[in-house]
């Protein structure tokens, strides 16, 4: 006997024009429709038997669209993101729901939810309201999500959010990567890996997690800066139950030559990685705490990246310019940690660039000078680049007496 299953809506063409208002295609240029999709929902709601998906999607969006500082005060503004927030995520992984006793968070790894929103939401509802940068950013990646696990699937599921095939190449791209992170975690086993066995094991997975970014629709870029988050969300870099002072060298070893790989074949990997670290260093307020052990592997993850031999030909891909803006306007303890970082970097750099050259004889004090023998960077030279002949040392503003 067919099973009877009872909707808000009427068709199933009601619900593709709702998510064609909530995501509009990238090509539509008319009039902003979020608003009237907001209301279809709420009028659904009367009549009972809305996913929450759905419900969730219509309180971040109304959120969104209440985000005007001229006719709301900002208080109201993060309140509401907030409230919508923290009932999206409470929704989806409240312990009191049936089934075996978990916590949040165990729920949220269930289902591929990142962490990082278990922790926004608890932040949210037990202290101040998060600021509007880490808000506005949290409503858009939930948007996202739903996207991914929910409105993606109505043109195979029929009315969305049942399960989806098990092929990897009908799955959204954040569900493909989730589930393949979920298996380098879980799937490695006990045994020890010889080396050279080791390093086909994890050539084979960054060639896994590459294609899989290169089928997302926004084309493999958008699948690096998934991939950078989830990476980050589901504490594949950084174990949760660390303990402040651990060494992160098994990590690093873990790790290194997967991310390098993907970094040698596309170097807006290595960007995406670095800001997704530095933004939840420092924007996040789950990070803020001075004893926070994932605040400080994350710390120890931009060190190592700027500061590791095993990093010396992907380093300038960093953006350290970046990183050290957001570290100076968002000064928490462990972005303050990571600027003076940053700071020793630049200023040995420097030092590196402008060191004086010595001659063969390393008793000599003598500077080398320019010759024709190419002894200095033919590159540096092209742009303009070469060293004075004499130096005259004055302080600023003060003019040459000659």
């Amino acid at each position: 006997m067919a099973k009877v299953i009872f909707t808000a809506w009427k068709t199933k063409a009601q619900l593709l024009d709702v998510r064609s208002e909530f995501y509009p295609p990238s090509l539509y240029n008319g009039p902003d429709m979020r608003s009237h999709a907001c209301a279809t929902v709420e009028a659904w709601k009367l009549r009972g038997n809305v996913p929450h998906h759905v419900e969730a999607t219509a309180l971040l969006t109304d959120a969104i669209l209440h985000d005007d500082g001229q006719r709301n005060s900002i208080f109201s503004i993060r309140a509401t993101y907030s409230a919508a927030f923290c009932r999206f995520v409470t929704g989806l992984v409240d312990t009191k729901v049936t089934g075996p006793r978990r916590t949040m968070f165990q729920r949220a790894m269930d289902m591929g939810l990142p962490a990082s929103f278990v922790e926004l939401r608890h932040e949210a509802t037990h202290r101040e309201p998060p600021s509007l940068v880490v808000l506005r950013k949290a409503a858009q990646r939930s948007l996202e999500w739903l996207w991914d696990n929910y409105w993606a699937s109505i043109d195979l599921d029929g009315i969305g959010g049942a399960p989806r095939p098990a092929h990897d190449e009908n799955l959204p791209i954040a569900t493909a990567l989730s589930r393949k992170l979920h298996e380098i975690r879980h799937g490695s086993g006990s045994r020890p890996v010889l080396k050279k066995r080791k390093r086909e094991q994890e050539d084979a997975v960054a060639g896994q997690l590459l294609e899989i970014c290169s089928a997302s629709e926004g084309g493999i870029s958008a699948g690096l800066a998934k991939l950078a988050v989830l990476l980050l969300d589901s504490a594949m870099l950084v174990d949760s139950e660390r303990k402040l002072g651990d060494s992160m060298d098994a990590m690093f070893e873990k790790w290194d030559l997967v991310l390098q790989k993907m970094a040698d074949g596309h170097s807006s990997f290595l960007l995406f990685l670095s800001e997704e670290l530095v933004h939840k260093l420092a924007l996040d307020p789950s990070t803020e705490s001075l004893e926070n052990t994932v605040a400080e592997g994350i710390f120890l993850w931009l060190e190592h990246l700027l500061t590791s031999p095993a990093w010396e030909s992907q380093r300038h891909f960093l953006p350290q310019g970046y990183l050290l803006a957001v570290c100076n306007d968002h000064p928490t303890h462990w972005a303050k940690m990571l600027g003076k970082r940053l700071k020793l970097q630049q200023q040995g750099t420097a030092a590196a660039v402008s060191a004086p050259q010595m001659t063969a004889n390393p008793s000599s004090k003598k500077r080398a000078q320019p010759d024709s023998t190419g002894r200095f960077s033919k590159r540096l030279q092209e742009h303009g680049w070469g060293l004075a002949a004499q130096w005259e040392s004055r302080p600023l503003g003060v003019t040459s007496s000659h």
